[in-house]
C-alpha cells in the first residue's frame, strides 16, 4: 500500500512539473521584467519609493495577470505570454507618459476620454525621453522565445486537448494545480499586504478616493489599475448606493458654507457693481511667477502689469484643478465645486444639475455666451455648456482662423473676433467667458512670434513657455483696446486667470530662471500660483488684496460685486472680497488658509505631511499638528463635493427646496 502511494505521489510530481514545462521560463521573463519596469517607474513617480509591501503586491499583480496561460498548449502560451508583455509595457509606458503631464495615473474615466488623445499627440512627444525604450527592451526577447517555441513545435503538431491515457487526471496534473497555486499565490500576494495596510496606516483611505497616489502606494500600479476598475464597475454597474449619513452630511455642510457665503450681503461692494457686463478670461497655462518679472531687459507681461496697477489683484490666488485641466478650471470658476479625483466632471457628469455662473446671472437677465476656437465636442463641451444654460457657444466653427498657432486661432484674432461677436449680438447686460489656446503645451510659436531674448532658456521648454506668455499678454493688450473702442470697456467687470500650471517640472530652469535656489514649498507653489485680477470700471477700488483664495470662489466673488445673493445655490466658494474665512483645498488633500500651507505626503497620513508657517512671509516649517485638523477639513471638503456630484444632489436639494 506504502508502494503503492509512493508511486502515485511521484507521478503526480512528475506530472505537475510536466504540466508546468513551458511555463517557468515565459513566465519568469514576464515577472523579473515588470516588477523591473514597475520599480523604475516609482522612482519616477518619486511619490514613497518601493518597500517590501509593494514589491509583494507587484509580483502577486503579475502572477494574476498570467496564470491562466498555463492552460494553454506551448504554442499558444509563448504567443499569449509574449503579447501580455507587450500589453502591460505599453501601460506602464502609458502611465508614466501621463504621470508627467498630470502628476497622476491613468483611470478608466480617463481612458473614456481616449478620444481627445489625438488632438494631445504634440504634448505627448515633448514628454518621451530617450530613456523610455527600455520600457520595451524585453519585448523582443519574449517574442523570439515564442518564436523557438512556434518553430520547434512545428515537426510535430500537438493538439491542445490531452486525449490519451487519463485525460481528466493529466488535465488535474498538468493545468489546473499548477494554475491554482499560482492563482493562489497572486491572490495572497495582494491580499494580504493590501488588508495589513488598510488596517494600519491607509485605514479609511478606500472610502473616501480623495487622492490616487496614496492609493497606488498601497496597490502598487497593476493593482491600481484594478481596483480602478473595479471602483468603476461599483460607480457606474452595480450601484454604489448613497448613504442617509452620507446626504446629511452633505445637506449640513451646506448649511454652515451659506451661513460664510450670506456675510458678503451685509460688506462693502455688494452689488456696487449691478447690471454690470462680465467679460471672464481664462487663460491657458498661465503662472503667476511670470507676473511682474523681466527677461532679457524686457518686461514679459506688460500688458497685464498695467492692468494689475487699475484692478483688484490676487497674488495669492491657486488653481484647484485635477485629470481634468482646462475643463476643472471651467467647473471650479463657474461651477464652484472641486473637481472629481478620476477624469472630468465635464465627461463624467455633463447631465447633472449646478449652479453655474452662466445659470445663475440668465436667471437676473444677462446674455450668457462662451468662447473657445476649438472643436466643441472637446471635454465634452458642447453637451455640458448647454446643461450650463449658456445661450451660445461660439466653437470653431465660428472663427476664421486668419491667424493659426499651434492648435488653432492666435489668441490676438480670437479676441478680436470675440468683440465682434459680442457686438453682433448687442444684447446687454452680457455674462463672457473667453477660453484661450495659443499658450498650450508644449508652448512651440513660430520664430516671427517670438519677440523676447531669453538668454540661456533659449531652446528650453521654458523658455518657449516664457514666450508664449508674452504672447498672451500681447494679445489681452490688444483685447482691452477693441474693448475701449466699442464702448464697452466702462461698463464691463474683466476677469482674468490661469486655468493651471504649465507642466513644466525641471527645478534647474526654475532656478536658472529666478537666478537662485528652489526651496520645496516654492516648488509646490509654483505649480498651484497662477495670476488673477479683477477690474472694475473706471479703474475702481484697485489694489491688493493678499488672502488665500481659489479657483472655486470666483463664482461667489462675481454674485457678491452683482449683487447677487447665495441663497438656494449650492457653492462651495466664499467671495473673495468678502471677510468670511476659509481655505483653499487642492485635490491631493493640500490646502492653505494663508497662516499655513500644507504638502501631503504621499501616504495620505496628515501627520506625516509637510506643514509650512506662511504667516510671516519666511514660510518656515511648523510642527505638522499645526495642520492637521485643516488637512481633515480639506478630506471632508472633497468627499462631500464628491458625493454631491456623483449623486447629482443639487438636483436632489433643488427639489426639496421647493417643496
Amino acid at each position: 500500500m506504502l508502494a503503492q502511494l509512493q508511486t502515485a505521489a511521484r507521478k503526480g510530481l512528475y506530472g505537475a512539473l510536466r504540466g508546468l514545462r513551458f511555463w517557468p521560463w515565459g513566465i519568469t521573463l514576464l515577472v523579473a521584467s515588470m516588477l523591473y519596469k514597475l520599480n523604475e517607474l516609482d522612482h519616477q513617480f518619486n511619490v514613497g519609493g518601493m518597500n517590501y509591501w509593494k514589491w509583494a503586491v507587484n509580483m502577486g499583480a503579475v502572477l494574476l495577470a498570467s496564470f491562466w496561460t498555463i492552460f494553454l498548449g506551448p504554442r499558444a502560451k509563448a504567443i499569449s505570454l509574449a503579447l501580455l508583455d507587450l500589453a502591460l509595457s505599453f501601460l506602464l509606458f502609458a502611465d508614466l507618459i501621463y504621470f508627467r503631464y498630470f502628476k497622476d495615473f491613468i483611470s478608466v474615466p480617463v481612458l473614456l476620454q481616449a478620444g481627445q488623445v489625438g488632438e494631445l499627440q504634440a504634448s505627448i512627444w515633448s514628454l518621451i525621453e530617450p530613456g523610455d525604450w527600455l520600457f520595451f527592451a524585453d519585448i523582443p526577447v519574449a517574442f523570439a522565445l515564442a518564436g523557438w517555441v512556434l518553430w520547434r513545435r512545428s515537426a510535430k503538431s500537438r493538439s491542445l486537448t490531452i486525449d490519451s491515457g487519463k485525460p481528466a487526471l493529466k488535465f488535474l496534473w498538468r493545468k489546473f494545480i499548477p494554475a491554482a497555486l499560482i492563482f493562489a499565490m497572486g491572490w495572497a500576494l495582494l491580499y494580504y499586504p493590501i488588508q495589513e495596510q488598510k488596517n494600519g496606516w491607509a485605514r479609511g483611505l478606500f472610502v473616501g478616493n480623495w487622492w490616487n497616489v496614496p492609493i497606488y502606494n498601497v496597490t502598487g500600479l497593476l493593482g491600481f489599475h484594478g481596483y480602478d476598475t473595479y471602483r468603476y464597475a461599483k460607480e457606474h454597474w452595480f450601484g454604489d448606493n448613497l448613504s442617509e449619513e452620507q446626504l446629511q452630511e452633505a445637506k449640513n455642510w451646506f448649511t454652515e458654507r451659506k451661513q460664510l457665503q450670506k456675510q458678503m450681503e451685509s460688506e462693502p461692494l455688494f452689488g456696487q457693481y449691478k447690471g454690470k457686463n462680465v467679460f471672464v478670461i481664462q487663460a491657458e497655462a498661465f503662472q503667476e511667477f511670470v507676473i511682474g518679472q523681466s527677461i532679457g531687459g524686457e518686461e514679459i507681461t506688460p500688458n497685464l502689469n498695467e492692468l494689475i496697477g487699475q484692478s483688484i489683484y490676487f497674488p495669492n490666488f491657486y488653481h484647484q484643478t485635477a485629470q481634468g485641466r482646462t475643463s476643472d478650471a471651467d467647473f471650479l470658476t463657474s461651477c464652484s465645486m472641486h473637481p472629481l479625483p478620476t477624469g472630468s466632471a465635464f465627461i463624467r457628469f455633463a447631465g447633472n444639475e449646478f449652479d453655474c455662473a452662466p445659470s445663475i446671472l440668465k436667471s437676473e437677465g444677462y446674455d450668457t455666451t462662451v468662447h473657445h476656437a476649438y472643436d466643441g465636442s472637446f471635454w465634452n463641451r458642447n453637451n455640458m455648456y448647454h446643461n450650463m444654460k449658456y445661450d451660445q457657444f461660439y466653437n470653431i466653427k465660428d472663427f476664421t482662423i486668419d491667424q493659426p498657432i499651434g492648435w488653432s486661432l492666435g489668441d490676438p484674432s480670437f479676441f478680436r473676433q470675440t468683440v465682434e461677436q459680442l457686438k453682433e449680438r448687442q444684447k446687454s447686460p452680457f455674462y463672457s467667458m473667453s477660453i484661450t489656446l495659443s499658450s498650450h503645451h508644449p508652448f512651440k510659436l513660430p520664430y516671427s512670434n517670438q519677440e523676447l531674448d531669453v538668454g540661456d532658456l533659449q531652446g528650453t521648454i521654458l523658455g518657449d513657455y516664457v514666450q508664449s506668455m508674452h504672447y498672451v499678454d500681447s494679445a489681452v493688450g490688444s483685447l482691452i483696446e477693441d474693448l475701449k473702442e466699442e464702448g464697452l470697456w466702462e461698463n464691463t467687470i474683466l476677469v482674468f486667470y490661469g486655468d493651471h500650471d504649465n507642466s513644466v517640472y525641471d527645478w534647474k530652469l526654475y532656478e536658472q530662471y529666478f537666478g537662485k535656489p528652489v526651496s520645496d514649498i516654492d516648488k509646490d507653489r509654483i505649480v498651484r500660483k497662477v495670476p488673477f485680477l479683477i477690474h472694475l470700471p473706471n479703474d475702481d477700488n484697485a489694489g491688493v488684496v493678499d488672502k488665500a483664495v481659489g479657483q472655486i470662489d470666483t463664482t461667489p466673488t462675481l454674485m457678491h460685486l452683482l449683487g447677487i445673493p447665495a441663497n438656494d445655490r449650492y457653492l462651495m466658494g466664499i467671495s473673495m472680497l468678502s471677510e468670511a474665512k476659509k481655505s483653499v483645498v487642492f485635490r491631493n488633500g493640500g490646502f492653505t488658509d494663508g497662516n499655513v500651507y500644507f504638502v501631503p505626503s504621499a501616504d495620505g497620513i496628515a501627520s506625516n505631511g509637510t506643514c509650512y508657517d506662511v504667516s510671516g512671509g519666511n514660510d518656515e516649517k511648523t510642527d505638522t499638528a499645526s495642520c492637521v485638523a485643516g488637512a481633515e477639513s480639506a478630506k471632508r471638503d472633497l468627499s462631500v463635493s464628491d458625493t454631491v456630484i456623483e449623486h447629482d444632489l443639487i438636483a436632489k436639494f433643488h427639489e426639496e427646496d421647493k417643496e
